[in-house]
């Protein structure tokens, strides 16, 4: 009798113990999966000129998609005449830098995968035939664009395509893409006049 209430009692701590687990595990699992919430930003970046802006995105500790597309325009023209998240998201949208499928929010924090799809759009690089295949109609663009930076070394810290980009690392990958444009000549080059002598 002793024995079997032994048995009894090991059976219920043993459960408990599961059960505990179990919640810890799945409260981890939540947590672990939660995107980080926006926060108020330390000043609306519409307000600096394009230098200034490059040199606030530097020191954010998270980069949002209204950033992000700010960044993405002054990489592809050189300059952001735009002054609103509408304006930027319908001009990256018509030459197919941004996907309308991605339905991201301007106060959200962009993720690698989609910065560096953008950036892949803007250096007019291809990739490999998983990008090709993958990334070309919706499912994995955004992975394999992101692998393919990290592959021609653009993305000097690799994690993972979906975590959050912090300002410095979109600020370190603007500057590797702008020499990589300049060293494949993707710059739109400045029409020259020529005079003969006479």
């Amino acid at each position: 009798m002793r024995a079997r209430n032994t048995w009894r009692r090991c059976a219920a701590i043993h459960d408990a113990k599961l059960a505990t687990v179990a919640a810890l595990a799945l409260a981890l699992g939540l947590l672990g999966c939660a995107a980080p919430q926006p926060s108020e930003p330390r000043l609306d970046h519409n307000t600096l000129d394009d230098d200034a802006f490059l040199g606030y995105l530097a020191d954010e500790p998270l980069v949002t998609v209204d950033e992000a597309y700010r960044a993405a325009i002054i990489l592809a023209e050189g300059e952001d005449p735009h002054m609103s998240f509408d304006e930027r998201r319908a001009w990256l949208q018509e030459r197919d830098i941004a996907r309308p499928a991605w339905k991201l929010e301007p106060d959200a924090y962009i993720d690698n995968g989609s910065v560096s799809f953008m950036v892949c759009q803007i250096l007019k690089i291809q990739g490999g035939i998983s990008r090709w295949i993958f990334g070309s109609w919706g499912p994995g663009d955004r992975r394999y664009a992101y692998r393919e930076l990290v592959y021609r070394d653009l993305i000097v810290t690799p994690s993972v395509d979906y975590a959050p980009m912090t300002g410095g690392e979109l600020v370190n990958l603007l500057g590797l893409a702008d020499e990589y444009m300049a060293e494949k000549g993707i710059y739109a080059a400045e029409p020259v006049e020529l005079q003969l002598p006479q």
